[in-house]
């Protein structure tokens, strides 16, 4: 039996002529190789026992056009397919359409007029640097691919990109979740040496944070009656007012501050300049190191998205240690 065009069970992506292809001896449920070995048995196992027949369910579904083949790049489709698994084009009589949709394989109808694009409404063929696609992109991406990948093109053509919230907010945390591991570590190194300072001059030296608290709080409230709200006299005689150790603990404190909310502003404003140049990076290695486009396919997948587990653990435990240092 010719498998050409027939999905691949596991990975959704039809089968070429020349690939190495495992039959399941029971059912005959067509596999790749690597995806028959990375399951260790037959994915219709469970269904074995009803005597299921890969080929007399092809034969069954015939009618219906068990794969329907796209005109642009020759991938097999599931019947009744709008849009092809493979490259995001349109299948039937879409295809004739001068400007067709620029959706891909996550093309989803919600039950309304308009449809949702895992793109951004960027062209699957679409350029976005060194030879990476945005449908390989959006592999490797996997999730809020509509915001990142126009964003990649974006930065490509104009050079910029909007600022990253998420990246402000959670910083280093943002980078591992990312899986940039690297920048998220050199980032979390810096963000924990800061929050240690800052500990530590809490912890050691409160007693003068407080003092200084009380002072400025003084100045503030005699502002109007002793300084006639000049602000320049006032804040001098507050500066005169203290000592040696409070002055050192105010600047530390102070320069902390402003250091970690510089960090944030700067990782919200390069973020996904980082982000682009580590996902184009990426791909191209995993191509380069792969023998074959499904083989890429698989890769992308496996090694891109995201590493939730990995900063929830990052999170919990600053706030862990956070918490026991300040009971100790």
């Amino acid at each position: 039996m010719d498998y050409k065009g027939h999905l691949c069970p596991v990975c959704n992506i039809a089968f070429e002529k020349g690939d190495d292809v495992v039959v399941c001896p029971i059912c005959g449920t067509p596999h790749h190789r690597h995806c028959y070995e990375e399951t260790g048995h037959c994915v219709n196992l469970n269904r074995h026992r009803e005597s299921y027949d890969y080929k007399r369910e092809c034969e069954v579904n015939s009618s219906d056009d068990t794969t329907t083949t796209c005109q642009s790049c020759g991938a097999g489709n599931p019947p009744n397919s709008k849009y092809c698994n493979s490259c995001g084009s349109p299948i039937g009589a879409d295809s004739t359409q001068k400007n067709p949709p620029k959706h891909t394989e996550d093309y989803q109808n919600f039950g309304t007029n308009f449809a949702f694009d895992p793109l951004g409404g960027v062209n699957p063929e679409e350029d976005l640097g060194e030879g990476v696609k945005a449908k390989d992109a959006a592999k490797y991406i996997r999730t809020s691919t509509p915001y990142y990948i126009p964003q990649f093109k974006q930065i490509k053509e104009k050079g910029r990109s909007r600022f990253s919230l998420s990246a402000f907010l959670f910083g280093s945390i943002w980078m591992l979740y990312r899986k940039m591991y690297k920048l998220g570590i050199l980032f979390t190194a810096f963000f924990a040496l800061l929050t240690v300072g800052d500990l530590y001059i809490s912890l050691f030296h409160s007693e003068a944070i407080k003092q200084v608290a009380e002072l400025y709080n003084e100045m503030l409230v005699n502002m109007a009656s002793g300084y006639g709200f000049n602000m320049y006299g006032a804040f001098g005689d507050f500066l005169m007012s203290l000592n040696t150790e409070q002055i050192i603990v105010m600047l530390a404190s102070t320069f902390i501050s402003v250091l970690l909310i510089l960090l944030r502003v700067i990782c919200g404003v390069f973020a996904n300049r980082w982000y682009y140049k580590h996902t184009l990076k990426s791909i191209n290695k995993i191509k380069s190191e792969s023998a074959s486009d499904s083989e890429a396919d698989l890769k992308l997948t496996a090694k891109g998205g995201v590493n939730l587990p990995l900063a929830i653990s990052l999170m919990v435990s600053y706030y862990l240690i956070v918490y026991l240092i300040m009971i100790i």
